[in-house]
């Protein structure tokens, strides 16, 4: 059996990103048993438990976490080691045939490296990535900008990007 897996990650907030993973995981969950892993969100966050609904694994909420953003924030290495221990051992216990896994979400405590990180996660797993994009009109070249240089963080990480979302 081999395991469908990738990322929904994005270099900026509100752009549709737990739009597209919700309904990834309605996808593959419809036709896979489906896991979702965070790898680092905060405790308080309601929207994994929304993801962890419409998934079918019976993975728990704690079981489908990785670490806490403030210590992804401050201990980037340390954390990316925890990450992968945490998600082994959420697709050893699951089993899954497929695996959503979501990035980071937008945060008070502004991290001009937290994509980079988001991707550096995506390949420590091997996973390929989801980019979401919410251009608007005025912004149409930005966007495009934005989504080539994003691909090519991915790519420098040693991913790949699977597919690009325009939302909104």
């Amino acid at each position: 059996m081999s395991l469908t897996s990738v990322t929904i990650i994005s270099p900026e907030a509100a752009n549709g990103r737990n739009v597209v993973a919700l309904g990834v995981t309605k996808a593959f969950a419809a036709a896979k048993k489906t896991a979702v892993f965070r790898p680092a969100v905060c405790r308080k966050e309601t929207f994994t438990d929304v993801l962890l609904e419409a998934s079918n694994s019976g993975l728990s909420r704690e079981q489908s976490v990785g670490v806490c953003p403030k210590r992804a924030r401050t201990d980037k290495e340390g954390s990316r080691a925890d990450i992968v221990a945490a998600y082994t051992e959420a697709i050893e216990t699951a089993q899954p045939e497929a695996v959503v896994v979501v990035g980071t979400d937008k945060s008070a405590i502004n991290d001009p490296s937290i994509f980079a990180f988001n991707a550096d996660v995506a390949a420590d797993l091997s996973l390929s990535c989801f980019l979401p994009y919410a251009p608007s009109t005025a912004l149409r070249n930005r966007s495009w900008a934005l989504s080539e240089a994003s691909k090519t963080i991915i790519e420098n990480a040693g991913s790949k990007v699977a597919g690009v979302f325009i939302t909104g």
